[in-house]
């Protein structure tokens, strides 16, 4: 198999996101995931907040620091 198809097979299947503090821009967590609803859930659910309060502190976004 060649290594370079290997990895992009790869990365297209799990991409990382970070979960960021609105108002302040700061980010909390991050996590590989397979889209940005999954990491959404997620952190939503290590939060143990509801939707509406969620949504109203956080953000999801793709992590492209690296």
């Amino acid at each position: 198999m060649d290594s370079t198809n290997d990895r992009t097979t790869r990365k297209q299947y799990s991409m990382q996101y970070k979960l960021v503090r609105k108002g302040i821009n700061e980010i909390v967590d991050t996590v590989n995931t397979k889209s940005d609803r999954e990491a959404k859930q997620y952190f939503q659910l290590k939060k143990q907040l509801d939707k509406e309060s969620f949504d109203n502190l956080y953000e999801v976004k793709e992590d492209d620091r690296n």
